[in-house]
């Protein structure tokens, strides 16, 4: 569905747009060197798919056809895109910058919402969180560091917290025992390992 909708509204999608900024956006490729870098994966529309999109016109955009009658994207909504993938890659560059002088710092945010990281901040942080303390406590903590120990802490520092967790009262009543367990060791109990990231 998703090709047969991008088919039949090929002519809008690909309609230049006058902005300057979508040139520095832009990465021109021939095919040769196209697929050479990325591959052949790309499979163009069959005859069935050319067909199906010249009937779908017709047809109410209702039910399973729901998804063709998505709204293309207005001139100041594509304009704050190509400005936030500029803005992107100019900082990255900077952060690239900033790891060959050894001056990067990373402060400690959420990738997903940008904000601070900190308890009932973000679902899926909160469920992490729980997840690489039930991983650690599986082991008795024996791959924590002194750095992960206190920021495990300092994040379940507060009870207050409206933690994700909580909505699930066995996984919270588990996920505090497990920091009880963890403050109880020590920074000099805890070895000098680093831990492997989480699947």
């Amino acid at each position: 569905m998703t090709r047969v909708a991008l088919l039949a509204r090929k002519k809008e999608l690909v309609a230049e747009t006058p902005n300057f900024n979508s040139r520095k956006f832009r990465y021109y490729l021939s095919r040769a060197n196209y697929q050479r870098e990325w591959g052949r994966g790309y499979r163009r529309p069959g005859v069935g798919t050319r067909i199906l999109a010249f009937f779908l016109k017709f047809i109410p955009k209702v039910g399973p056809f729901k998804a063709l009658d998505f709204k293309i994207p207005t001139q100041q909504t594509e304009d704050l895109y190509i400005a936030s993938v500029n803005h992107t890659l100019d900082n990255y560059k900077g952060l690239l910058a900033e790891t060959e002088t050894k001056k990067l710092h990373l402060p400690d945010t959420d990738f997903d919402t940008g904000r601070m990281t900190h308890a009932g901040e973000y679902v899926l942080t909160d469920k992490a969180y729980a997840h690489l303390l039930d991983e650690l406590a599986q082991q008795n903590f024996a791959q924590i560091t002194p750095e992960l120990r206190n920021n495990i802490l300092t994040f379940y520092g507060d009870p207050s917290a409206p933690l994700a967790t909580k909505q699930n009262p066995g996984a919270w009543q588990k996920t505090q025992d497990e920091v009880q367990r963890l403050k109880t060791l020590t920074p000099a109990d805890t070895p000098a390992l680093q831990i492997s990231a989480l699947p």
